[in-house]
C-alpha cells in the first residue's frame, strides 16, 4: 500500500504512467493503491493523496495533467517526451484553446481562476451602484454574460493534447494562516516546466506510439490492447 509521496514516485517511475483515480484498467491507479487512511485523510494534520500532489509534481521529475481519456495522470519523464511526441501530431488546437494556450504561454504560469478571466470564461463584475434611481434602473437590465463557455473541456483538452500540465497547486488562506477550500490548479507549458529539450525524442510520432504501447504492454499484463490504446491516446 502507498503511505507517502515516495511510494507513489516510485510507482511513476516503475510503470511509467501512473492515473489519480480508478479507472477501466484493474489495480492501476492511486486511488486504488494508497493506504485508506491517506486517501480522504481526517484531522488538520493528516495529510493524503491530494496534498501530495505538489510534492510529487516538484520532486518526482514526471508530468501531471489530465493526460488519460480526460482524467489526471502522472507520466515519467522517461515516457512523456514520446506522448507529448504523438499526442500533439494529432491534435490542431480550435480558436477557444489556442486563447487558453498563447494566454498561458504569455504569462509563463497561471492559475485556473486566472485564465478564465483573462479568457472570457468568467462573466464581468457589475460596477457597484451607489445611487439608488440608478440601482433601481438597473434592476431590470440583463446580468453580464461570459462571453465564452466550455472552459472545463477546453483546459481537458489541452492537456489531452500536452500542450499544458499542472505545475502547482495553490489554496486559499485565513488572515491567521490557516488553508480552506479546494485547491486551484496552476498551468503551465511543458517546455516552460521541463524545458525544451528534455521534450525533444529522435524518432517519428507513429515510431512513439509504438515505443508507448509496447512499453505499455509489458508494464500492464492485466491490461487489454484496446486498454492500452486508450492509455497512449490512440
Amino acid at each position: 500500500m502507498l503511505t507517502c509521496p515516495h511510494d507513489i514516485i516510485r510507482q511513476i517511475h516503475t510503470i511509467g504512467f501512473f492515473p489519480f483515480f480508478a479507472g477501466e484498467i484493474e489495480d492501476f491507479s492511486i486511488e486504488e493503491s494508497i493506504a485508506p487512511e491517506f486517501w480522504f485523510p481526517e484531522g488538520d494534520a493528516l495529510e493524503g493523496a491530494w496534498e501530495w500532489k505538489n510534492d510529487i509534481i516538484i520532486d518526482g521529475d514526471c508530468a501531471y495533467g489530465k493526460f488519460y481519456q480526460g482524467k489526471a495522470c502522472f507520466v515519467s519523464m522517461e515516457w512523456f517526451p514520446h506522448l507529448v511526441n504523438w499526442r500533439r501530431s494529432n491534435h490542431t488546437p480550435n480558436a477557444d484553446e489556442q486563447l487558453i494556450l498563447d494566454t498561458v504561454k504569455e504569462n509563463g504560469s497561471m492559475l485556473s481562476s486566472e485564465i478564465k478571466k483573462r479568457c472570457g470564461y468568467v462573466a464581468p463584475t457589475r460596477r457597484r451602484i451607489t445611487n439608488p434611481v440608478e440601482r433601481l434602473a438597473a434592476k431590470d437590465q440583463p446580468r453580464p454574460q461570459a462571453q465564452r463557455k466550455g472552459y472545463d473541456s477546453t483546459i481537458t483538452r489541452l492537456q489531452m493534447a500536452c500542450l499544458l500540465l499542472s505545475a502547482n497547486f495553490e489554496y486559499s488562506y485565513t488572515r491567521d494562516g490557516r488553508r480552506y477550500g479546494w485547491s486551484i490548479a496552476r498551468y503551465c507549458t511543458p517546455e516552460d516546466f521541463f524545458g525544451e529539450e528534455r521534450l525533444r525524442v529522435d524518432c517519428s510520432p507513429e515510431e512513439s506510439k509504438g515505443i508507448l504501447i509496447q512499453h505499455l504492454t509489458e508494464a500492464l499484463p492485466q491490461a487489454t490492447p484496446n486498454q492500452i490504446r486508450h492509455l497512449v491516446g490512440c
